[in-house]
C-alpha cells in the first residue's frame, strides 16, 4: 500500500525573501554542490584518520570471527 498523502489545503508554498536571497549566491550554491557530489581527492586508504578506522574495524571483525 502506498504511503503518499494528498495535500488537501490551500497553503502558499512560495520560498521566503530569505530563501530566495540564499539561493542567488551562486559561487556558495555551487561550491556546496560541488562538495556534495565530487568526491575527495585523496584516495581513502591516504587519509590518516580513515585508514586508522578501516584498520580497527578489520582487526575487530577478525577477533570476532576466530573466536
Amino acid at each position: 500500500m502506498r504511503k503518499f498523502k494528498l495535500n488537501t489545503e490551500k497553503k502558499d508554498l512560495s520560498p521566503t525573501e530569505a530563501q530566495i536571497k540564499r539561493q542567488k549566491d551562486f559561487s556558495r550554491l555551487h561550491h556546496d554542490y560541488e562538495k556534495l557530489t565530487k568526491r575527495g581527492k585523496r584516495p581513502l586508504y591516504k587519509d590518516p584518520k580513515l585508514f586508522i578506522l578501516l584498520v580497527l574495524l578489520g582487526v575487530i571483525l577478525i577477533l570476532i570471527f576466530l573466536e
